[in-house]
Formats: C-alpha cells, sequence, structure tokens
C-alpha cells in the first residue's frame, strides 16, 4: 500500500527526523488547501493544530511513502496518543493532492502567532 504524506516540521529535507523518509519518493515542496493554526511552543518542533479557516496555508513537502514508512513515522509521532493523523487536501506542481498529515491529537489554547512555515531547530 503506497499512500501521500505531508510534511511540515522536522521530517523535512534538511531537519533532524528527515532520515525517516529516506526511502520514501519526494513529491516537491506543497503547501494546504485549507488553512490550519501551526504553533512551535517549544521552538524545536512544531504543532499543526485540526482547526480549518484558522491561521495560514502551511507550506511543507509532499512524499509518497509505503505502510512500512507509515508506521515508523507512527511511532515517531507516537500516533495516535500524541499526533493523530487524517487525509486532507494539499497543493503540489500546480495539482491538488489527498495526503496524510499528522495533528496534535490533545486541544491547545489556540495562541497567535501562527506560523506558516517551520524553519527553525
Amino acid at each position: 500500500m503506497r499512500c501521500k504524506l505531508f510534511v511540515y516540521g522536522t521530517l523535512k529535507r534538511g531537519f533532524a527526523n528527515h532520515f525517516y523518509l529516506q526511502d520514501a519518493k519526494f513529491l516537491g515542496e506543497a503547501r494546504t488547501k485549507e488553512r490550519y493554526p501551526m504553533v512551535a511552543p517549544k521552538r524545536s518542533y512544531p504543532y499543526l493544530i485540526d482547526r480549518p479557516g484558522i491561521g495560514y496555508h502551511i507550506e511543507g513537502e509532499l512524499y509518497e511513502i509505503d505502510h512500512r514508512i507509515l508506521k515508523r513515522i507512527d511511532r515517531l509521532e507516537e500516533y495516535p496518543l500524541y499526533y493523530t493523523r487524517k487525509t486532507i487536501v494539499v497543493e503540489c506542481c500546480e495539482q491538488e493532492h489527498r495526503a496524510l498529515c499528522y495533528f496534535l491529537a490533545r486541544p491547545i489554547p489556540l495562541k497567535p502567532p501562527f506560523l506558516e512555515k517551520f524553519e527553525s531547530q
């Protein structure tokens, strides 16, 4: 089983956890079609909050992955306890794609400023 995965934080190229995607196929730079709030209270990794319509169109990367890679990333993200995942629509290479995306599993207060792109480590 192959699927698409949208990543926006430490799984991106050049970040600490990118090696989890070493066997994945990079499809390109992408952004969410819907706006979402993203925060990085610990500065070392971001949280994407499942509150569509608030925040920004999140910039990230799109990958094609297999079931084995998905299971490894599920362990990294402590799915489903710490992060949950759902299918969202992202825009990549002038096309829309349905892709899995990880969201923080627990509710937190929404406090701006929100991020459009995660850049720091």
